[in-house]
């Protein structure tokens, strides 16, 4: 795959990497590669994801007290929704994920919804 000015690969007339609408791909300092995903998802995925996202704040929210760090995963969570309703990038929102399960210990029920979280925009990609 060669990199074009203009965000085109050779070989592939259409397709554009480049900073189009809907790019979700942050890029390194440098870096000339954007990359654009599945245009966020379905509308049906879309309102999955902010169901799981407000079933998350539910879930921390009933577990506040068992949290190894109820702030910090307050926090996971509200980044998490602030992502889904902004750019979507994924590796952000893989990160805040990681973020959420780490800062929930072992309450097995946040595991699970972040884990439903991670399949969802797995399927979205």
């Amino acid at each position: 795959m060669t990199q074009r000015d203009g965000g085109n690969f050779s070989g592939a007339q259409g397709i554009n990497l480049g900073n189009a609408p809907g790019s979700n791909f942050g890029h390194a300092p440098g870096s000339h590669f954007h990359g654009v995903v599945n245009d966020h998802g379905t509308a049906a995925q879309q309102e999955e994801l902010r169901t799981l996202i407000n079933g998350l704040l539910n879930v921390v929210a009933r577990h506040q007290n068992e949290l190894a760090d109820p702030q910090g995963a307050s926090t996971a969570v509200e980044l998490l929704r602030e992502e889904v309703e902004g750019e979507q990038r994924p590796n952000r929102l893989t990160g805040f994920l990681s973020m959420l399960t780490a800062s929930a210990g072992g309450v097995t029920a946040i595991t699970e919804a972040a884990t439903k979280v991670r399949e969802l925009l797995t399927a979205m990609l």
